[in-house]
């Protein structure tokens, strides 16, 4: 029966993520996760850790299974052992008093881990990833997406100490409602339009995405991008009274090749750039330090007078999706591993991009590439080094039609509500459009369908408290998440050498009756 409630938990906390979205199921899984595991031994608590992440992991990144069976079980099953360490930290902090606080500090530390370890990390499945549509969502600019995992597991403790605790019961309510109520009022904040603007093209060239790997693959990429954009120009020009485009966004690896290299690719960019008479912002596959072995995916700025000028390389790359760890070893081991072709090699600065424009001579883009929204300082970097707009562009190909493509659309909104910035998305063939500082997605296109469109956008300078906080209350929590395990831990070990503790009940203050 237990293992049975760890896969329900698993899944109501999984159902909380795009595209199911019912997020009320995530606070419930929460809630449900600190009930299952307080007051059990570390192993205890870490098995049914492993079951609930098993449960919620194949639920919603069951995707990573188009690079191959062998992909998505080595994924999956790594990030369970995640759920693992949290199920032992709750069992730890539940021993102690205030744990309604500790537990959501647990939280907190164990996302800060996982994007960051190993290779980098995957902070794909976040709480406060689930948010976009409740009212919580409303404390993202003030402290960011760790804050928000933070007071999401904070309610659900607070529920469950109502359940439990006749005495408490007021207390924990008025608490939770206090944090809903007023997330939900940030919500309402007005935010001023600023008078400088720019018109924005985007472009989603589509592909046939079954000609992946194929000679004839990389130049259908681009003449794509160049029938989308001719069309695009059309469109603009056809209504009259709209303002000529600063510049036009093209998506990650628009160009399958690179451009400064490949000659006939170099053409069709430099032509879209000559018809549009505006810059272009080409989303390319650039040769690396060893062009036989080794590629960066970037972005860069083609200017129609000057050609292609300033450049951003991304930064966080997926592991088994971009490049693969221990390669040597791998490799010839996992022969699917192939599709991922050459090995990625990181940028080392932040998204920032010189992009002069016949109005704006010294603009300045943010640029995230793909995955990249799930990383906090990839994301505030572009607005830390003042970033003037954002845009968000992404391949998807191989993704699309999985539930990989609605979870980072929810990515892109949350990035937008946490900067209060408007996010420009372009994708290959996917779900391209733009993101107000609401949250909202404007215009969307569909996937696997050729469209283009055209916004205006305001140019903004605004940082909000969560770029500046966030870092430092993220490792603040988690410092007090791993404080309070090792305390729990060390005064179990103490009950059980004094035989202080006779039951479960008397070892952990959580409401254990409700079990």
């Amino acid at each position: 029966m237990t293992i049975v409630l760890a896969i329900l938990t698993g899944l109501l906390l999984g159902a909380g993520y795009a595209p199911m979205g019912v997020w009320p199921a995530t606070i419930v899984g929460v809630g449900l996760f600190t009930w299952l595991v307080a007051g059990r031994t570390p192993w205890q608590a870490a098995g049914l850790g492993v079951v609930t992440g098993l449960a919620m992991n194949v639920l919603t990144i069951h995707w990573i299974g188009v690079l191959g069976v062998p992909v998505a079980i080595a994924l999956v099953a790594f990030m369970s052992l995640w759920t693992a360490l949290l199920g032992v930290m709750v069992s730890q902090v539940t021993r102690l008093g205030w744990w309604v606080l500790w537990v959501p500090c647990s939280w907190v530390a164990v996302e800060l881990a996982a994007g960051r370890i190993p290779f980098g990390g995957f902070p794909w499945l976040r709480l406060a990833f689930t948010t976009v549509d409740q009212p919580v969502s409303g404390w993202l600019p003030w402290v960011g997406a760790t804050g928000v995992t933070f007071l999401l597991a904070l309610i659900a403790q607070l529920g469950l100490l109502a359940i439990g605790e006749r005495r408490n019961r007021v207390r924990a309510v008025a608490v939770a409602l206090a944090v809903i109520v007023v997330g939900g009022s940030l919500k309402l904040l007005p935010q001023a339009t600023p008078e400088q603007q720019v018109a924005v093209g985007v472009v989603q060239g589509n592909v046939n995405r079954y000609l992946h790997g194929t000679s004839s693959y990389a130049q259908s990429v681009t003449d794509n991008m160049l029938s989308e954009t001719i069309f695009l120009l059309a469109s603009n020009r056809a209504e009259g009274e709209a303002p000529p485009l600063d510049f036009v966004l093209w998506p990650e690896n628009a160009t399958d090749v690179d451009p400064l290299v490949e000659p006939e690719t170099r053409g069709l960019v430099e032509t879209a750039v000559a018809l549009a008479d505006a810059p272009i912002f080409v989303g390319a596959v650039m040769e690396g330090p060893d062009p036989k072995t080794t590629r960066q995916t970037a972005g860069i700025w083609w200017h129609p007078e000057t050609g292609p000028g300033d450049r951003y390389n991304k930064r966080n790359l997926v592991p088994f999706g971009e490049y693969i760890p221990f390669r040597d070893f791998l490799l010839p081991r996992l022969p699917v591993l192939e599709q991922i072709g050459r090995q990625s090699i990181p940028g080392t600065e932040a998204g920032v991009v010189a992009a002069p424009t016949a109005a704006y001579g010294d603009l300045q883009v943010g640029d995230i590439i793909c995955f990249e929204l799930a990383w906090d300082d990839s994301v505030y970097d572009t607005v830390r080094g003042g970033a003037d707009i954002i845009v968000s562009q992404s391949n998807t190909n191989t993704y699309g039609g999985t539930f990989e493509v609605p979870q980072q659309l929810v990515l892109n909104r949350i990035r937008a509500m946490e900067l209060r910035r408007e996010v420009v998305v372009s994708t290959l063939n996917s779900v391209s459009g733009m993101v107000d500082t609401s949250g909202t997605f404007r215009e969307s296109t569909e996937e696997f369908t050729a469209a283009n469109r055209t916004f205006t956008v305001p140019l903004r300078t605004n940082v909000t408290p969560a770029v500046i906080l966030s870092p430092w209350l993220g490792w603040a929590l988690a410092l007090v998440g791993v404080g309070a395990a090792l305390v729990g831990g060390a005064r179990a070990r103490r009950s059980e050498r004094g035989h202080e503790a006779t039951s479960t009940d008397q070892r952990t203050p959580v409401p254990m009756k409700i079990r």
